[in-house]
């Protein structure tokens, strides 16, 4: 069985070499074996086996997904609804809105986001949500409640983590100012 281990370690010895003499398969076979013996592609411990086993040249550091910025409110396209929200990243990009209307209409919406309907995961500060999301209004929606947990958690917290079931990352939202954008569109949903 020892020799079986040796044989195995010279064997990925030899690949990694291979990988970093140039060869794009090579390359590519090493950055599977990585991604394979992660959590996946968004994981450290992907990008340091990465870095370590299949580059010459050092990667760049692991960062965080981007982060939605600053949070603004107003009137949607429509005349009618009101929302709350931020775009990820940058202007026009993906986004994380609150929307209501004075008929009851209460949802947040992930604007521009092109995954499938179904359950996502929200993590947001110690507390874990799944909710599921429709493609009814045409962008991913999901109905709330105002004054609901969901809502207060996203008022009160800090960050928002987005993941599919899967565990994939979906988007990171900054909550500060949440709380005051999204009062402002109740209140002029009620009034």
């Amino acid at each position: 069985m020892r020799v079986f281990w040796l044989a195995l370690l010279a064997c990925l010895g030899a690949q990694t070499a291979q990988a970093q003499s140039g060869d794009p398969m090579d390359l590519q076979r090493c950055i599977w074996r990585c991604l394979a013996d992660s959590p996946g592609a968004q994981s450290p411990r992907y990008h340091q086996c990465v870095e370590r086993l299949c580059v010459t040249q050092p990667a760049p550091q692991y960062t965080a997904p981007a982060t939605a910025s600053r949070w603004k409110s107003g009137v949607a396209a429509d005349g009618i609804t009101r929302f709350a929200g931020v775009d990820v990243a940058q202007e026009g990009g993906p986004g994380f809105y609150y929307m209501c209307d004075r008929q009851g209409q209460s949802y947040v919406m992930l604007f521009r986001h092109h995954g499938p309907p179904g359950l996502l995961r929200f993590r947001i500060g110690a507390q874990n949500f799944t909710v599921p999301f429709d493609r009814t209004r045409g962008e991913l929606t999901m109905n709330v409640i105002p004054g609901g947990q969901f809502l207060n958690a996203l008022s009160y917290g800090q960050t928002a983590w987005i993941s599919d079931m899967q565990g994939r990352h979906v988007m990171n939202v900054n909550l500060q100012g949440a709380t005051a954008a999204m009062r402002g569109a109740i209140a002029a949903c009620r009034g």
